[in-house]
Formats: structure tokens, C-alpha cells, sequence
């Protein structure tokens, strides 16, 4: 009966630990690379995502470019319908400006993709033609990341004389109600 008993027991053990091994050895994909705990705030940190819900210095989510290169902070203004990114060094409060008019972020359009303008919006003791931030006051941009959750903004910017893209979401429960 002890002999039965100790076999069912590592039969369940073993069992239980190869179901665990079939959830982590999915596709990863191009977008992959391991999490370091050390290092990370988000396992997928390296391409662009934004980081668990961590504030940067204008109370927006961070998106981290590299191996903590750089970073870009994102803010939704919902009062001035304004979305705002920001340039921001590896401590991620740091601003990091750039000589750069806008920069352009590209959401999924009906037929295809729809492109939108963030001007240079200085802050204030800029370097003259500088820039940190970059903005746009568009409806119907503000409104595509509120009408649909999935809505995912993607952008390109040279830092540092690197090219880095990531991707812009706006969580809906995170700081705010959704508006009717």
C-alpha cells in the first residue's frame, strides 16, 4: 500500500510539472527575448512595451526602448483630448531632446494604416530647435485608443544615434474612468 501510494505521488509530481512546461514553451515569436529580473520591469521590455503600469516624471505609463537606453513616457490629457510623449533617458526622468519637428505614430486604419503627427513641444530651457516632447491635439486619434482597448499606436525615433520603435496603448481603468 506505501509503495502505491509514494508511486501516485510522483506520478501527480511529475505530471504537475510538465503541464507547467507546456505553457512556457509556447512560439515566442520575433518579439522575444528572456526576462531578467535583475533588470526588468516587464518581461517584454525590450521591444517597445510599456512597463506595468510604472508612472514616468508627467504621471504617464513608461515605454522602455533597448536594454534601458531610453525610455518614452506616454500621457493622455482626457480633459484636452491631447496625447503626449516624452523623451526620457535611461533613469526614465531625464529628458532627452532631439532635433526633430514631430514624430509620427501609426494606428490601424479601415483600409490601411493611418498615420498622425506629434509636434515639437518644447519644455521650457530647451536648446533651440529641440525637443523632448511631442504632441498632438487629435479627436479622432484620442478617440480611435478609446473606442477600441486593442488599439495599438506604434512610432520610430532616433536616440542617441539609434533607431528605436515602440508601441503606444492606452488602458482604459488605469488613473481614469472611460468617457461616455
Amino acid at each position: 500500500m506505501r509503495t502505491q501510494t509514494g508511486m501516485w505521488l510522483l506520478s501527480a509530481a511529475v505530471m504537475l510539472g510538465l503541464s507547467g512546461l507546456a505553457g512556457c514553451g509556447g512560439d515566442k515569436g520575433g518579439e522575444y527575448r528572456a526576462f531578467n529580473k535583475d533588470k526588468d520591469k516587464a518581461p517584454d521590455a525590450e521591444h517597445g512595451q510599456v512597463h506595468s503600469h510604472e508612472q514616468g516624471p508627467h504621471k504617464g505609463e513608461l515605454i522602455e526602448l533597448g536594454e534601458e537606453e531610453f525610455h518614452v513616457e506616454v500621457v493622455f490629457d482626457e480633459d484636452a483630448e491631447k496625447i503626449s510623449l516624452y523623451l526620457l533617458g535611461p533613469d526614465a526622468k531625464a529628458a532627452v531632446a532631439i532635433e526633430a519637428k514631430e514624430l509620427s505614430l501609426e494606428i490601424p486604419g479601415k483600409d490601411a494604416p493611418v498615420t498622425h503627427a506629434l509636434a515639437a513641444a518644447p519644455l521650457e530651457g530647451e536648446a533651440e530647435g529641440k525637443s523632448s516632447r511631442f504632441e498632438t491635439k487629435s479627436p479622432d486619434l484620442f478617440e480611435a485608443f478609446h473606442h477600441d482597448s486593442k488599439t495599438v499606436g506604434k512610432f520610430k525615433v532616433t536616440l542617441g544615434g539609434k533607431e528605436f520603435s515602440g508601441q503606444v496603448k492606452h488602458d482604459h481603468d488605469h488613473g481614469h474612468e472611460e468617457k461616455k
